[in-house]
C-alpha cells in the first residue's frame, strides 16, 4: 500500500514538472519533495482531508442558520409577546430588523394594557440646593423586580426648575417652570417614556398662555395645578391645567384648559371653569376621569366635615364633577390614589380620637357613595403615608415622608421593607410601556 501511494505521488510530481510548477491547491494529494518520507506524506494528506471536511461542515451550518427575519411575522410577534417589557426593550438594540419588529403596533398595543405590565416606581432625587436646575435632580426607574436604573431625562438648553411629575398609561408628563418668566408663561410640559428615552416637548413656549379674565387689575400670582390622564375610548392623552389668578385687590379667578394629544395631533381648548381649586397636581385616573383632592371654598371655618371634596374631570365629556367622599373627616394630610384599580383616599381621620392612625378608604364601585369601605387601618408609623400601588400578595408600596419608601403588610399590620435616603425624593407609580410620544 505504501509503495502504491509513493508511486502515485511520484508520478503526479513528475507529470506536473516538479515542485516549482503550478498551484498545489488544485491537487488531490499534497506534493512531495525528494526528501519527503512516507510518514510526513500521511500527515499532510490527513491534514488536507480534515480541512476539506471542516470547510464542508461550515458551509452546511451556514446554510441551515436562520435569523429572526426568516421566521414568519406572526410567529416572531408571538414569541416577543411572551417576553417581559424590559427584556423587549433590549431586543431593539440587536439589529435593525429586530428594532422594527419590536416596534410593531400590535406588540406595542399588547404591552400597552396596564394589567399586562407590573407596576414600578420613578424616583426623583431632589438636589440639596434650593432652586437648582432640573438636570441636577436625578431620575431612577425601579421595576417590579426592584432593579434600579438611572434615567437620562430630557435635556433643556435653558435652566428650568423641576415641577410636578405625572404618570399615566406608560408615559410620564414632566413639568418644568422658570421663575424669571411671567406667572402666566412659566411652565413647560414634556411627554417622556423613561424606558425608551423618547420625549416630546409640547408647543413652544410649552403650555398655552392663560388668558386674563375680564376683571380689571394686575395679576399678582398664578397658582397652576395639572392633571394627566389617558382616554381609553379615543386613545388620547390629555393634560389639564387649572390656573388660579390672584389680583391686587384680592379677587381670584379660576380658568381651565386641556391639551389633547392623539392620532389627530395636538389641540388646545378652553373648558368650563371648575368650582374648586385643587391642592396639588394629580395623575389619579379611575373610571375614565382624573381626580383631585380639593378644598371647598364655600365651607366655613366651623364646617370642618365638608372642607375637603373630590373633584373629577371626565376625559371623554371634558366636564368637571364632584365625587362623593366617605362619611368621615379627612385631615390636612389626605391623599388620593389608585389601589387595585379603585379610587382610594388616605389620611389621618378624626372619626376617633387616635390621631396617629392612618386610614385608607377604597371606593369599591365607582360613583356609588355607599361603596366606600375602610379597608386598611395603619396603627403605627409616620402619618405622612401615601400609597403608591398594591402588590399581588396584598402588600402596599408607600412613601413615608419626604425621604423614605416602605412596604406595608396589612395582615400583620407591620412594615416588611423600608428604605430611607439622605436626600428628599419624589416617588410616583409607573407602568412601563413601549408607546412613543411621536406615535400619537
Amino acid at each position: 500500500m505504501e509503495v502504491a501511494i509513493m508511486v502515485a505521488v511520484a508520478a503526479q510530481w513528475w507529470w506536473r514538472g516538479g515542485v516549482g510548477s503550478g498551484d498545489n491547491s488544485t491537487y488531490l494529494v499534497p506534493r512531495l519533495s525528494r526528501t519527503t518520507s512516507v510518514m510526513e506524506f500521511r500527515i499532510r494528506l490527513w491534514r488536507l482531508r480534515w480541512r476539506k471536511r471542516k470547510a464542508k461542515g461550515k458551509k452546511q451550518k451556514q446554510s441551515v442558520r436562520t435569523s429572526i427575519q426568516d421566521l414568519p411575522s406572526d410567529i416572531s410577534l408571538n414569541i416577543l409577546k411572551r417576553l417581559p417589557i424590559t427584556s423587549l426593550f433590549s431586543v431593539k438594540s440587536v439589529c435593525k430588523a429586530a428594532y422594527h419588529l419590536a416596534s410593531h403596533p400590535e406588540l406595542i398595543l399588547h404591552h400597552h394594557h396596564l394589567h399586562k405590565n407590573p407596576y414600578g416606581l420613578i424616583i426623583r432625587v431632589l438636589s440639596s440646593y434650593i432652586n437648582e436646575p432640573c438636570y441636577t435632580n436625578q431620575l431612577f426607574l425601579v421595576d417590579s423586580r426592584r432593579c434600579l436604573a438611572e434615567i437620562n431625562q430630557p435635556w433643556m438648553k435653558e435652566k428650568h426648575n423641576p415641577g410636578p411629575m405625572l404618570s399615566c398609561h406608560g408615559l410620564v408628563c414632566l413639568l418644568y417652570y422658570k421663575k424669571k418668566l411671567s406667572p402666566l408663561r412659566k411652565y413647560r410640559a414634556c411627554l417622556f417614556n423613561p424606558l425608551t428615552g423618547e420625549h416630546k416637548f409640547l408647543l413652544d413656549p410649552g403650555l398655552p398662555r392663560v388668558r386674563e379674565s375680564s376683571h380689571n387689575g394686575t395679576i399678582v400670582t398664578s397658582d397652576q395645578y395639572f392633571g394627566f390622564g389617558f382616554n381609553a375610548m379615543t386613545r388620547e392623552y390629555k393634560l389639564v391645567r387649572i390656573a388660579k389668578l390672584s389680583y391686587e385687590d384680592g379677587r381670584t379667578y379660576l380658568q381651565a384648559e386641556v391639551f389633547t394629544l392623539g392620532k389627530n395631533g395636538g389641540q388646545i381648548s378652553e373648558i368650563d371653569t371648575p368650582f374648586v381649586c385643587p391642592y396639588q397636581s394629580s395623575d389619579v385616573v379611575v373610571g375614565g376621569a382624573i381626580h383631585w383632592l380639593c378644598k371647598d371654598e364655600n365651607s366655613t371655618g366651623y364646617d370642618r366635615r365638608s372642607r375637603n371634596i373630590i373633584l373629577s374631570f371626565d376625559l371623554f365629556e371634558e366636564k368637571f364633577h364632584q365625587i362623593p367622599k366617605p362619611n368621615c373627616e379627612v385631615c390636612e394630610f389626605g391623599k388620593i390614589s389608585v389601589l387595585g384599580g379603585c379610587l382610594a383616599i388616605t389620611g389621618g381621620f378624626r372619626e376617633t380620637c387616635r390621631t396617629h392612625e392612618v386610614h385608607i378608604w377604597v371606593l369599591k364601585e365607582y360613583g356609588v357613595k355607599e361603596s366606600w369601605n375602610r379597608d386598611f387601618v395603619i396603627g403605627q408609623g409616620c402619618r405622612r403615608l401615601y400609597p403608591l400601588f398594591l402588590l399581588n400578595n396584598g402588600e402596599i408600596v408607600m412613601s413615608c415622608g419626604p425621604k423614605a419608601l416602605c412596604c406595608y403588610e396589612p395582615k400583620g399590620d407591620f412594615f416588611s421593607y423600608s428604605a430611607e435616603l439622605d436626600q428628599s425624593i419624589v416617588a410616583i407609580c409607573h407602568a412601563c410601556s413601549l408607546v412613543s410620544p411621536f406615535g400619537l
